[in-house]
């Protein structure tokens, strides 16, 4: 009798392995949760699993929320514009193919992708990997102007996991003011006042979004492109020696969208790795909208609009992280390290640096 192993355990990543990938002995190879400077890098749709033993080292993610699954045929056109970002010199992690050629593989209903293990480490805020940062986000966003029309055409026909679209930032805004944020200061435990809070921040960031909803700046088709729409600090992984980004990571969330998004989120990373040092984030934003001016790639204008959009995106997550703890009691250890990545609260004083930086 055959006994099923269940999904995403380390006995089926080994036979996930040695089943589609080729090269080393794959039983002879360590598997461990994946930690990049001891910590858990920051997901909960996916497992990730470093694989070390003969020859290098890689990183297996197996996707294991269905509804951050994309549709077929998804995988191949991600590792293109992925191949395409390496030859323009971004360090792209790219995807290692499966024996079949294959840039991944569905197991169990389970889409499993294989990287190689890259050594760098997260920021810790220093001004050289800070400024290193910006380099390579800004020749992200150049490689990604760069794709020729046809890759665009095609992701458009290719939805998100999940729509989360500036459009929907309205109704989650509502919600969270009428109804959430009441709900979680009736609260009382730890769960509750850390939703209160965020709730708060956002509530605090809502003029903002309505005053750039009012004027009428919003995403406009001379602003759309293929965009990453994922560019927070995890996935900026650096090496010393000098400071460099040697792995740009997590590409699922690729779309066409607001191009205004990456640098965005861009902006918002070079203020969360500067974290309590106010000046150094100065400096690090007039930097960067001065080498993004430089390079075409940031507009007049461009800098309030920067805060707006990125809120706007991930308004719904948030909201959503709140119904999870105050409507349907699901409560992990990743949501507090989502509030502080999304924090609206800095992101509503990256908006007052890039206004102040840019003089208008």
């Amino acid at each position: 009798m055959t006994v099923a192993v269940p999904a995403g355990t380390e006995e089926w990543v080994r036979r996930v392995l040695s089943a589609h990938w080729s090269g080393p002995s794959w039983e002879e190879c360590a598997l461990r949760p994946l930690t990049v400077a001891g910590a858990r890098p920051l997901t909960h749709t996916a497992g990730l699993w470093n694989v070390s033993g003969p020859g290098a080292g890689h990183v297996l993610k197996v996707q294991l929320n269905p509804e951050a699954v994309r549709v077929d045929g998804f995988a191949a056109l991600k590792d293109r514009i992925i191949t395409h970002c390496r030859r323009r010199g971004v360090p792209a992690l790219p995807l290692v193919p499966a024996a079949d050629g294959r840039p991944g593989v569905r197991v169990d209903g389970l889409v499993c992708e294989l990287s190689p293990l890259s050594a760098g480490t997260v920021s810790t805020g220093e001004p050289d990997q800070v400024a290193a940062v910006v380099r390579t986000g800004l020749d992200l966003r150049e490689a990604l102007d760069g794709l020729p029309p046809a890759v665009a055409r095609e992701l458009a026909a290719v939805p998100l996991p999940r729509l989360v679209e500036e459009e929907h930032w309205p109704a989650a805004l509502d919600d969270a003011e009428r109804r959430l944020l009441p709900k979680a200061e009736r609260g009382t435990g730890p769960w509750h006042r850390a939703a209160a809070e965020v709730l708060r921040e956002l509530c605090a960031a809502a003029p903002l979004l309505r005053r750039e909803a009012d004027s009428g700046t919003a995403r406009s088709a001379a602003r759309t492109g293929v965009v990453h729409g994922d560019l927070h600090l995890q996935h900026f992984l650096l090496a010393r020696e000098p400071d460099r980004v040697v792995a740009v990571l997590d590409f699922d969330n690729l779309h066409v969208g607001d191009r205004l998004l990456d640098l965005a989120w861009l902006a918002d990373t070079v203020a969360h790795a500067c974290g309590d040092d106010r000046e150094g984030a100065r400096r690090a934003l007039a930097a960067f909208l001065s080498e993004g001016r430089r390079r075409g790639l940031i507009g007049a204008g461009d800098a309030t609009r920067l805060m707006p959009v990125l809120m706007a995106y991930s308004l719904p997550v948030i909201v959503d992280i709140a119904k999870d703890i105050l409507d349907r009691d699901i409560l992990l250890p990743q949501w507090l390290d989502y509030f502080a990545l999304l924090s609206p609260r800095r992101r509503l004083a990256v908006h007052g640096l890039l206004t102040g930086a840019d003089g208008r």
